[in-house]
């Protein structure tokens, strides 16, 4: 997940581009990232937790294999957080 416009080198964007291949990238519009659509939570490898309003993304990650787990997380984000601020780290063996 990248918002393009938010790298002040566009060089870092590249890097990013070439390390992941521009079919694995999604982009993020200014809105969504100002929605903090970059903010999902992985909880295993295929397996990601994420805003159900999120819905180009959520219909991104499916079609790309991974399961996503929609909540109604949205009124979290009034207080500058979403789903990865609000979680503590795992340790996964």
């Amino acid at each position: 997940i990248i918002y393009k416009s938010g790298f002040r080198e566009e060089s870092d964007y590249l890097f990013l581009v070439t390390l992941f291949g521009k079919e694995n990238l999604f982009h993020i519009t200014r809105d969504e990232m100002y929605d903090m659509y970059s903010n999902v939570f992985s909880i295993a490898p295929d397996v990601v937790v994420s805003e159900q309003k999120f819905t180009r993304l959520n219909q991104w990650l499916r079609l790309n294999g991974f399961i996503v787990e929609e909540v109604p997380y949205s009124e979290i984000g009034k207080q500058e957080g979403l789903l990865r601020c609000s979680t503590l780290p795992l340790i996964r063996d």
